[in-house]
């Protein structure tokens, strides 16, 4: 493989990473607002900082999976939904 396409699948990976944490960022923002729920509560709830949750907010940052399964539970939430975007199939 040479350096050009290397280069370039990593471009896309980049785009494809950035477009799914944008997406989880709208679906988590979407599910606070709904539960009328700050990113301080949140942060309190999960021990982060504030900083963190604002970021995961704006899809600057990704929470991790342990992060996602306690607000998915808190939310009332499918932490595959939050996750992915997709309800899960039985």
């Amino acid at each position: 493989m040479n350096r050009r396409t290397t280069n370039i699948g990593h471009l896309e990976r980049s785009i494809e990473d950035d477009r799914l944490r944008r997406a989880l960022a709208a679906r988590l923002d979407r599910a606070f607002k709904r539960a009328g729920i700050s990113s301080a509560r949140a942060a309190r709830w999960l021990g982060v900082s504030e900083y963190e949750v604002q970021y995961w907010r704006r899809g600057i940052t990704v929470p991790p999976l342990n992060a996602c399964m306690r607000l998915a539970a808190v939310l009332n939430l499918d932490v595959h939904w939050l996750c992915t975007g997709h309800a899960q199939v039985a």
